[in-house]
């Protein structure tokens, strides 16, 4: 028994392969990274000091609030009191400082190095993305990756991670 093989048979059998692969190649690229918050019973409480000015603070917390934190924006005129009472080096400092489940988070720091500090819990006050590297979540649109850092004190900073 011979089997013809039609050109309208094989463009269809063509799209759906096309299509199943493309649907699961995204879903994969969904879920790659260890450290996304993807489900949480109650969203982690965020309070972000920041100038009462500054839009890309805003965005940031909009950012953090569509990947599950649940966040209040404190405008301050005293940002750089709050910075030095949460104890953030001056040599990481960003235009707003967070507070997230106990830790100090600086400045633009994607939602994956905040998840990862919240899953592995290191002994570190905190993390920061210094400056405000226009790459960064609430500074792009489509953030690139920027190095983030963790911090125990003025003098005590040392790399975190990458994302």
């Amino acid at each position: 028994m011979k089997y013809k093989i039609t050109r309208s048979y094989f463009l269809t059998v063509l799209v759906l392969i096309i299509g199943i692969t493309g649907c699961s190649q995204e879903k994969q690229h969904k879920t790659n990274t260890d450290y996304v918050i993807l489900a949480q019973s109650e969203p982690v409480n965020v309070t972000m000091y920041k100038n009462p000015n500054c839009k890309c603070c805003s965005k940031w917390a909009t950012y953090m609030k569509e990947n599950g934190f649940s966040v209040t924006e404190q405008p301050t005129d005293t940002l750089a009191s709050v910075k030095k009472q949460k104890g953030v080096p001056d040599k990481l400092s960003s235009c707003h400082t967070a507070v997230v489940d106990g830790y100090i988070v600086e400045g633009h720091v994607p939602v994956e190095a905040i998840s990862k500090l919240l899953k592995e819990r290191p002994g570190a006050k905190g993390i920061a993305v210094p400056g405000m590297p226009a790459e960064s979540p609430g500074m792009a649109e489509d953030p690139s990756p920027v190095d983030v850092y963790f911090f125990n004190g003025p003098e005590q900073v040392a790399y975190f991670d990458r994302f």
